[in-house]
């Protein structure tokens, strides 16, 4: 067996009741994450450390895994001697390292924790002298190896290695909250940050253009959960939102489309919150990043919501959120996701008052969050692998590489994209027009649209598909290559 020295910060500073908690749950957290990669463990508790006892062969698996368990400081695969005194310590010493600073300067790092007739220093010095005939020197400020000694009783951990960790708090140790996750970058991060510091995190997703976005959903949230939720297996609540689409356009006043999604979004998850008994809900807004993330935008969407909404981005630009995706492992996902654009307001406000969203709440049916909230599905991140290849057959089959002869082209961007570059014969036109335009031109001819990124186009195709059209997506950088390769020609 190895033994793996677990560090952590804030949990050593609190109260004696506390830190019992909270380091029995780390243990915890530990060993189930362990046992789930099938690898039987022993954890023990020593002064401000856990002694984690895996097998020899599972050493490099069980620090990727610990390493991201919250509230660990940083692990360290140690190998463990029992001595007598201070020669026995120099001997074990140049028995395990002689050979790694043979050509090499270093330094000796020890920390003591009991009774014994000698300090740390005293340890570091006769050590260090030791090894120095075997070395290039000794260098304290930039050695070429630093060699960490931890005394603790009559035994000796020696190792070379220390793999930081998350930090923060045990995950649990501080109750419930629901995530509002969409499969952008921000979202996920907040929802990071709140299991840092210990929340147990569920997550919501208000789908507008099933299967397509909640495929992005699924693969952004298991990016994030699968790695970083190590002892909860998190729930997920889809929500299929597309009936707000016809709502809002039907009743609402275009200009405030974004903050009134935004409205309907909090009401929703405040009950779903409240039937799971989170304490409260964690979004990904930055303030003043987009229209709706303004200060009176924020005051008047969050008004009569009866539940605390956490925001631990507010004060982050994107660059720091950029920084962090990529940190733990949601960038590559989320640069997948395009956001479906059909309740995106044109010349959006950005000063909306409380009254005046009041209002156009008002204008929607009544029971609309009831409506919404009969749809929800339930599934467990460790469930996602199953759901994410149904759904991924459904939507593959309209993905096609070439445009079929006398087919009709659709271009789902924007009119300022589409006047920027299109494929040559392509008409412009926004999801909810394609049944009309479908209807005009006859349901006997083959529709090929593309997008931005896939979402709006594959949703659609997937939509005339249900209407007996016969209809496909494909990707834009295809198209552009047809062309290129066209007028090389």
């Amino acid at each position: 067996m190895v033994v793996l020295i677990v560090r952590y910060g804030e949990v050593s500073i609190k109260g004696l009741s506390t830190r019992s908690r909270m380091e029995k749950l780390l243990m915890r957290n530990i060993v189930v994450g362990l046992r789930s990669m099938g690898i039987e463990t022993r954890v023990r508790r020593g002064q401000g450390r856990l002694f984690v006892e895996i097998p020899g062969d599972k050493i490099r698996e069980s620090i990727d895994l610990i390493s991201r368990v919250f509230g660990v400081k940083s692990v360290s695969p140690a190998k463990v001697y029992g001595f007598g005194n201070l020669n026995d310590l120099v001997s074990m010493a140049v028995k395990e390292w002689s050979e790694l600073v043979r050509g090499r300067t270093f330094a000796v790092r020890v920390k003591r924790v009991g009774n014994h007739p000698f300090t740390s220093i005293d340890v570091a010095r006769v050590v260090g002298a030791a090894l120095k005939p075997f070395s290039a020197g000794v260098d304290l400020e930039r050695p070429g190896v630093e060699l960490f000694m931890e005394i603790r009783g009559n035994n000796a951990y020696l190792f070379t290695e220390v793999v930081k960790g998350p930090g923060g708090l045990p995950l649990g140790s501080e109750g419930r909250l629901l995530a509002l996750i969409s499969g952008g970058f921000d979202s996920p991060v907040a929802a990071w940050f709140m299991m840092k510091r210990g929340a147990y995190v569920d997550a919501l997703f208000c789908s507008l253009a099933y299967p397509v976005d909640v495929i992005n959903f699924l693969r952004v949230s298991n990016a994030l959960f699968s790695k970083w939720s190590i002892g909860y297996d998190p729930r997920l609540f889809i929500l299929d939102c597309s009936q707000l689409v016809n709502e809002f356009r039907e009743r609402a006043n275009p200009h405030m489309w974004s903050v009134l999604f935004k409205r309907v979004l909090y009401e929703v998850g405040a009950r779903v919150a409240k039937s799971v008994n989170a304490l409260g809900l964690v979004t990904g807004e930055s303030l003043g990043q987009v229209s709706s993330q303004t200060l009176h935008n924020l005051m008047a969407i969050e008004y009569g919501i009866d539940m605390p909404i956490y925001r631990p981005l507010i004060g982050l630009d994107k660059d720091e959120i950029m920084y962090y995706a990529r940190l733990i492992g949601t960038y590559e996902e989320s640069m997948r996701t395009e956001e479906f654009c059909a309740l995106f307001s044109e010349k959006p406000r950005t000063r909306v008052s409380i009254e005046e969203l009041n209002n156009e709440t008002n204008k929607l049916r009544p029971s609309l969050i009831d409506d919404i909230l009969s749809t929800m599905i339930t599934l467990r991140t460790s469930a996602i692998g199953k759901v994410l290849d149904t759904l991924m057959q459904e939507v593959n089959d309209v993905d096609i590489s070439e445009v079929p002869r006398n087919a009709v082209i659709i271009d789902l961007r924007s009119k300022a994209e589409y006047e920027a570059w299109h494929f040559p014969g392509a008409i412009n036109a926004s999801p909810e027009d394609l049944p009309k335009i479908v209807e005009h031109m006859g349901r006997d001819k083959t529709y090929v649209l593309y997008c931005k990124k896939g979402l709006s186009s594959r949703w659609g195709a997937l939509e005339l598909r249900r209407l007996g059209v016969k209809a496909f997506s494909i990707s834009i950088e295809r198209l552009r290559r047809d062309e290129d390769i066209k007028r090389a020609q």
